[in-house]
C-alpha cells in the first residue's frame, strides 16, 4: 500500500521505509557474528579432543604463544561454520569477546600449526600412531554420547529396514548379537583441482590437481581416514585402498569393530584389496557360521563388467533376472538383478566346459549382475549392448535375496555427499604449494566435517539432526548474538527472533552436560 506524507511531495511505500534513518557503523562492544561455533568448539572440548591434538603437537622444551590444540580444533570450526581459506579463518576467529584477547591466531601462526601437524603425518599421508589413537580416543567418547542418547549406533536404512545383524549361534548354540546394527565402512576417492603449480599437483582424468582418498562410517557420517594422494595417483592402487582401510578399522571403538560391512565402487576394484578384505575376515568358522571371537568383514566392492563378465550374462536368458528393489524397498520395474557366480565357476571357454573362471580368488565371492534400459535415444560405445546398461559387485555375503544385496551395494552412494561436505569445509582448494601442509589441511578439513556429524547425533533433534552443512551453518553456526557479563558469568544471548534460538541453546546444555574429558 502507497500512502501520501503530504502535499507536493510524492508517495512512498512503506516496504521502503526500512532504511529511513539507519546508520550502518562499526561499534557495540559484545556483538558476535558465527555466535554457533561455540557448540563444535564444546564438544570437541567435552571429547578431548582439544587436549589430545595439544599432547601430540607438544614439543620438549617449546611452549607456544597459541595453544596448539585451540588453534586446530578453532580452525576446523571455523572450516565447518564456512571458511574456505587461511584469511577466513582468521577473520572468523579474530572475535575477542569469544576466542579471548587478540583473538584466535594470524594466517602465519595456523601455518605453523599445519607444519607442526603435518609432521604428525606418516610418510602415507594418513595420522601416525599418536595422532591417530587421540582422534580414535575422541571418536570413542562420541560415539559412546551417540549410543547413550539414541540406545545404540544408528543403523544404515537398505531397502526400506535398519542394516541389523540377525541372531547368529555360537559354538553352544546360544544366540550373540541380534539386532546389533552393522557398522558400515565406505572407501571412495575424490579429485580436488589446483588453480596454480603445487607440490603433488598433476594431471588426472578430471583435470588437474590432486587425488585423496578416503573412508568414511555410514553409521554416523564422520571420516575414518584421509589420504592426500597425487593428481596422479591411480583408481586401483590396492596398497592405498589397503592402508586407507585398515587406518579406518584402527579409528573404529574397539567394541564395533567386530561386524563389518566395506563397501567401495568400481573405481576401487583390484585383486589385493578384495584378498586383504578376506584375510580381515576371522571370525569363521569350520561349519561355516560365525563364532563369538574374531571380527565379521563382509564386502561389498564393484566389479567389473570384462569379457568373462559379459560372456556369462550372454548366457542368460529373459526369465533369468530378477526385478530390484528400490531404496524403499518397493519393486523397481527399470532395473533388473542376478547372480552370475556359477556362470563363472563352471563356465565353457576354449572349447572347455566347467572351466572356473574365479581361479584364484576367494571361494566365498560371489558375483552379482544388475541391467537397466537405456534411455531414448541413447547410444551405446562400441561392443555394449544397444538395449540395456550393465554394471556388476562381488561381495563375500553367504545369504540374502539378490534384491536385497543389489540395494545394500547402492546405499552407499551417498557417502559422495560427505565428499562434497568436505570440499564445502575447506578442501574445494587447498591453500599452500607445500604438499605436507595441504595434507594436513585436509586432515582439517575432515575434521570439519565429523565435529558436525557427532554434533547432530549428541545434541540436535528434528530437522536439524538430519540437516546438511548449508543448512546447520545457517540456523546454527551462524547465528549472532552478544555476549554479556552478569554476576562473573559470561553469557551469550542469542536474539529470541531468531528461528532456531531454543535449538541453540537446548544443544549447548545437552553438550555442557556431557562428562569432560
Amino acid at each position: 500500500m502507497v500512502q501520501r506524507i503530504g502535499r507536493g511531495r510524492l508517495p512512498v511505500d512503506p516496504a521502503l521505509a526500512w532504511s529511513d534513518r539507519l546508520r550502518v557503523e562499526v561499534g557495540g562492544a559484545g556483538t558476535l557474528a558465527h555466535a554457533g561455533v561455540v557448540l563444535p568448539r564444546l564438544l570437541a572440548d567435552r571429547l578431548g579432543l582439544t587436549q589430545g591434538l595439544t599432547e601430540v603437537l607438544a614439543r620438549a622444551g617449546f611452549i607456544p604463544l597459541r595453544h596448539r590444540g585451540r588453534l586446530l580444533v578453532d580452525a576446523a570450526c571455523a572450516l565447518a561454520a564456512g571458511a574456505t581459506g587461511l584469511t577466513d579463518v582468521e577473520a572468523l576467529t579474530r572475535q575477542e569477546e569469544l576466542y579471548g584477547p587478540g583473538g584466535a591466531a594470524s594466517d602465519t601462526t595456523l601455518l605453523r600449526g599445519l607444519d607442526e601437524l603435518a609432521d604428525r603425518l606418516g610418510a602415507n599421508g594418513l595420522p601416525g600412531r599418536r595422532l591417530a589413537r587421540a582422534l580414535a580416543r575422541a571418536r570413542a567418547k562420541a560415539w559412546a554420547a551417540i549410543i547413550d542418547r539414541h540406545g545404540g549406533l544408528p543403523a544404515v536404512r537398505v531397502a526400506g529396514t535398519d542394516l541389523r545383524r540377525l541372531a547368529d549361534a555360537d559354538r553352544d548354540g546360544q544366540p550373540v548379537q541380534q539386532g546389533r546394527a552393522v557398522v558400515v565402512v565406505r572407501l571412495d576417492a575424490t579429485v580436488i583441482q589446483a588453480a596454480s603449480d603445487k607440490q603433488g599437483a598433476e594431471p588426472n582424468f578430471k583435470g588437474y590437481g590432486f587425488h585423496p582418498l578416503t573412508a568414511w562410517c555410514t553409521n554416523v557420517g564422520d571420516n575414518l581416514a584421509a589420504m592426500l594422494r597425487p593428481g596422479s595417483a591411480g583408481s586401483f592402487t590396492a596398497a592405498d585402498h589397503i592402508a586407507v582401510l585398515d587406518a579406518a578399522i584402527a579409528q573404529l571403538p574397539a567394541a564395533w569393530r567386530t561386524d563389518l560391512l566395506v563397501t567401495v565402487d568400481g573405481a576401487g576394484f583390484s585383486h589385493a584389496l578384495i584378498g586383504h578384505l578376506t584375510a580381515c575376515n576371522t571370525a569363521r568358522i569350520a561349519d561355516g557360521r560365525y563364532g563369538r571371537r574374531g571380527r565379521r568383514v563382509e564386502y561389498s566392492v564393484g566389479w567389473p563388467v570384462d569379457a568373462r563378465t559379459r560372456a556369462a550374462i550372454a548366457q542368460l536368458g529373459p526369465d533369468d533376472w530378477s526385478v530390484a528393489l528400490t531404496k524403499d524397498g518397493k519393486p523397481d520395474a527399470t532395473a533388473q538383478v542376478v547372480d552370475l557366480t556359477g556362470l563363472l565357476r563352471h563356465a565353457v571357454a576354449g572349447g572347455k566346459a566347467d572351466v572356473d573362471l574365479l581361479e584364484g580368488w576367494p571361494t566365498d565371492l560371489r558375483v552379482l549382475a544388475r541391467r537397466t534400459p537405456r534411455e531414448p535415444g541413447e547410444q551405446a560405445e562400441l561392443g555394449q549392448d544397444a538395449h540395456w546398461r550393465y554394471g556388476a559387485f562381488a561381495t563375500n555375503t553367504a545369504t540374502g535375496q539378490l534384491q536385497w544385496l543389489d540395494a545394500r551395494h547402492r546405499t552407499q552412494a551417498h557417502v559422495e555427499d560427505n565428499i562434497k561436505d568436505t570440499k564445502a569445509c575447506g578442501a574445494h582448494r587447498l591453500p599452500s604449494k607445500d604438499y605436507d601442509r595441504n595434507g594436513a589441511w585436509l586432515q582439517l578439513a575432515v575434521l570439519a566435517v565429523s565435529l558436525p556429524a557427532w554434533l547432530r547425533l549428541i545434541a540436535l533433534d528434528g530437522q536439524l539432526a538430519k540437516a546438511e552443512p548449508k543448512a546447520l551453518r545457517f540456523r546454527l553456526l551462524s547465528a549472532p548474538a552478544r555476549m554479556v557479563t552478569h554476576a562473573r558469568k559470561k553469557i551469550l544471548k542469542i536474539p529470541p527472533g531468531w528461528a532456531w534460538s531454543t535449538d541453540l541453546t537446548a544443544a549447548w546444555h545437552r553438550i555442557h552436560a556431557l562428562h569432560p574429558a
